[in-house]
């Protein structure tokens, strides 16, 4: 991204975070935001949580305190993902590149079966968070107890880790990865860290922003899932041994 549209895109991001109905969907912002325009906001948000994330690990460290957040701990990709459309629409853009061509077709073998089992719920949890936010939490809870891996996850490792969403970026426990579940008998330490959470709060408004000027379903969150395979290009006819083209 050259300097004139790192200035476009910065004055954009200005005029999304202008007016609060943006993100509520009260309000209509002026233009369509492209879906380009979607991802690179996402990927801008990404990086700045990263470098919260980053803080955050050394105040933790610095307390004598211990993450215990590592590859190949799934409890979190158990969740249901829900997330705004711009962060969907970075993922399906990276995925789409010929270099990650086996982590599309490993999603694109994973997805019938998880859409299988995780059924109606993703419907069921966008439709709470908008007409009944008070309940969104627990139901997101009780969906996260049955235990359905996302489908972007291969052999106990994220295949989409360089563009996962904020909410897989920051989700980090304290000290045993134990309780890190759904059916856990009792909830997991979680690490905070006020900057951070401040900053991934005002983080959520502009995505629902930018989702809503995208035009993504008013005032709803999806799954990623779901987006992402909506969101990929058709596949060609498929070799005979199924393997991607």
């Amino acid at each position: 991204m050259d300097d004139s549209e790192a200035t476009r895109l910065g004055q954009l991001v200005n005029e999304l975070a202008s007016d609060p109905a943006y993100a509520t969907g009260q309000a209509k912002f002026p233009r369509r935001v492209s879906l380009d325009e979607a991802a690179m906001i996402a990927a801008g948000l990404q990086d700045e949580v990263d470098k919260g994330v980053e803080a955050r690990a050394a105040a933790i460290a610095a307390q004598g305190k211990v993450l215990a957040c590592k590859r190949g701990c799934n409890g979190c990709c158990e969740e249901p993902i829900m997330i705004f459309r711009p962060e969907a629409v970075r993922v399906a853009r990276w995925l789409d590149r010929p270099e990650h061509a086996e982590a599309r077709a490993a999603f694109r073998a994973a997805y019938p079966p998880w859409k299988q089992r995780v059924g109606d719920t993703p419907a069921r949890l966008s439709a709470k968070f908008s007409n009944d936010p008070g309940s969104y939490v627990e139901a997101h809870i009780a969906a996260w107890s049955r235990g359905v891996m996302c489908a972007f996850n291969r052999g106990g490792e994220c295949t989409i880790y360089p563009v996962r969403p904020i909410n897989c970026r920051t989700a980090h426990a304290l000290d045993t990865s134990e309780y890190c579940s759904g059916a856990a008998t009792q909830p997991a330490a979680r690490a905070t860290f006020v900057p951070l959470d401040q900053f991934v709060t005002r983080t959520r408004r502009l995505l629902a922003a930018t989702h809503h000027a995208a035009r993504g379903p008013k005032g709803r969150v999806e799954a990623l899932c779901n987006v992402v395979y909506e969101l990929l290009p058709p596949r060609p006819h498929a070799p005979r041994d199924g393997s991607e083209p």
